[in-house]
């Protein structure tokens, strides 16, 4: 490697571990990687379960422009079947790189490559990598690529999640709630350019946000101890990822306050697995401790919500189950149509003066 060479691959090094969270890592990974090669294309996927089916979603896709677009464009709600994309399950099946020939589809000879990138829990994605020219060098540096890439995805796992629990924690929530608010203001009819495959929810369906909070947990603490307190919260946390799908996002806030965000569903079965879970924390024996339960406020996610007001919603429902026999499930929207709570005042509503 000449000296230029080395200069120009640790300045893109320098340049991709620079970066804080997931989606500026991929942006930086896929734009130096492809001005590095010279490739025709290259995109990053990640693995994602919905509907109870395994399904890829377009993380940064960049062409030889060297303009990389990322996923807070193209938002979490565009999936692409697995099941449809053989390539793809052979390179999950056999974990390491495959390849063929692009075909007729693209305009000059070329070959198609893809890459598994492997997290803590075996494969999380994909690079795929379309070149016309493809040897040993540029399969060493793209190894070399995923492997620091596969080693900062870890740092950065580490450092968005909760340390007792696992669960994402506090700082990692404003992100995840921008990136849901941000998919649900964009028009049904935004597509990725050459992926027309689109996956969409039922017509009524939403996201939900929830607070639960563990009812007395401060007397847990007195009489018991904080290690069992501690244990109480380790254990609630693996109820958490028994009763919510793969996709729901969990968060400890902190104490023994959490946060659920559903994918897209509808009110009736938001409702049912909110109630399923209250249900199998109650019916826990958490030992030492004993019976131990939660009371949960919960609300929709609108598209024009600021993540402030979504959470104040989930709170003002929480806090009337608190307050009105604790040990259940209460939904904002039913608290305000009942009129148990105070329906927020629109900026329509105000008068000017």
């Amino acid at each position: 490697m000449t000296s230029n060479c080395q200069e120009n691959f640790l300045e893109s090094v320098i340049q991709i571990t620079e970066q804080r969270d997931r989606d500026s890592l991929e942006l930086s990974l896929v734009s130096t990687f492809l001005e590095l090669t010279g490739a025709i294309g290259i995109s990053l996927y990640r693995l994602r379960e919905a509907f109870g089916e395994t399904f890829l979603t377009l993380a940064v896709k960049a062409s030889g422009d060297g303009v990389a677009t990322g996923s807070t464009e193209y938002g979490d709600d565009v999936l692409l079947p697995l099941a449809d994309n053989p390539l793809f399950a052979a390179c999950l099946e056999k974990g390491e790189r495959v390849s063929e020939s692009c075909g007729t589809e693209c305009a000059e000879a070329c070959q198609r490559h893809l890459y598994p990138v492997t997290g803590s829990h075996g494969v999380v994605g994909f690079m795929e990598i379309y070149t016309a020219r493809y040897g040993e060098a540029d399969r060493k540096l793209a190894e070399g690529f995923l492997r620091i890439y596969r080693n900062y995805l870890a740092i950065l796992d580490e450092s968005e999640h909760d340390t007792l629990t696992g669960l994402l924690n506090r700082k990692t929530f404003d992100r995840n709630i921008a990136r849901i608010l941000a998919s649900r203001r964009r028009a049904d009819t935004a597509s990725i350019p050459d992926h027309p495959c689109r996956r969409q929810a039922a017509d009524d369906a939403e996201h939900w946000l929830a607070v639960l909070d563990i009812d007395y947990f401060k007397r847990i603490n007195d009489r018991f101890g904080h290690l069992y307190g501690d244990e109480v919260l380790l254990l609630l946390a693996r109820i958490m990822r028994q009763v919510f799908r793969h996709g729901d996002k969990l968060f400890r806030f902190g104490g023994e306050e959490f946060v659920v965000v559903l994918e897209p569903t509808t009110f009736e079965n938001a409702h049912m697995v909110f109630e399923r879970f209250r249900k199998n924390v109650e019916n826990y024996d958490f030992p030492q401790v004993g019976r131990v339960t939660v009371s949960l406020g919960f609300t929709r996610i609108g598209a024009q919500d600021a993540p402030a007001t979504v959470v104040g919603h989930a709170d003002e429902a929480l806090y009337y189950a608190k307050h009105h026999g604790r040990n259940q499930v209460r939904s904002y929207e039913l608290l305000v149509e009942g009129g148990q709570l105070e329906k927020p005042v629109q900026a329509s509503d105000l008068e000017l003066f």
